[in-house]
């Protein structure tokens, strides 16, 4: 049972950080004149790729923070710093920029998978957990948020017709806060550890 809430608990942090409802409008940009075999494509690399970078910084998450002597707590301070950015940027201008429209496959890798989905909040997230819990509820937590992503981006055009891009800016926004409530945490968890660390030496 405690698994389970860890996997839940990590799978809910990793969508909200991945924000897929707000990068729609985003991706509508590149695909609205695609032909529907250009948009399997985009939608085949969106599955494959959004899962794979994952499971790559789950897996070799810990071992980056040995490699480089980077402490934890440290580590999870310039995370939530990072993670903070990535909200305020969301909140005043709606999501990361972006560049000129490329070939399908290059915009679906730069810069819709990263780093619009996978991007340097994700990887802090994946890193912090990879070090914290059991390697296989990082990678099914991936998994399940990267499942989750493939769903929504799949049926991107027919949410964004429905919702209408106004009130997906706003969901995107909602998730934001959402995320800047996690960097909070994080900062708190860090520097509170750290004073800790600190008084007991």
């Amino acid at each position: 049972m405690s698994a389970l809430i860890d996997i839940l608990n990590m799978t809910g942090q990793l969508i909200a950080i991945l924000n897929p409802i707000g990068a729609i409008p985003t991706l509508s940009i590149y695909i609205i004149n695609l032909e529907t075999e250009q948009l399997r494509r985009v939608y085949r690399l969106v599955g494959i790729s959004v899962p794979l970078l994952m499971i790559i910084f789950a897996v070799a998450g810990r071992y980056i923070l040995q490699a480089f002597g980077v402490n934890l707590d440290a580590f999870r301070i310039a995370g939530g710093v990072l993670l903070m950015g990535v909200a305020m940027e969301t909140l005043t201008a709606g999501g990361p920029r972006i560049g000129t429209v490329k070939e399908p496959e290059e915009f679906v890798l730069v810069p819709i998978v990263t780093p619009l989905l996978v991007g340097p909040g994700t990887i802090t997230e994946l890193i912090l957990f990879s070090a914290i819990y059991p390697i296989y509820e990082v990678i099914i937590a991936s998994l399940l948020s990267a499942a989750f992503t493939y769903a929504v981006i799949r049926f991107s055009q027919p949410l964004l017709k429905m919702l209408g891009s106004n009130t997906l800016k706003v969901l995107g926004r909602f998730m934001s806060l959402i995320i800047a409530a996690l960097a909070i945490s994080m900062i708190l968890t860090g520097v509170t550890n750290y004073v800790k660390s600190v008084m007991h030496t």
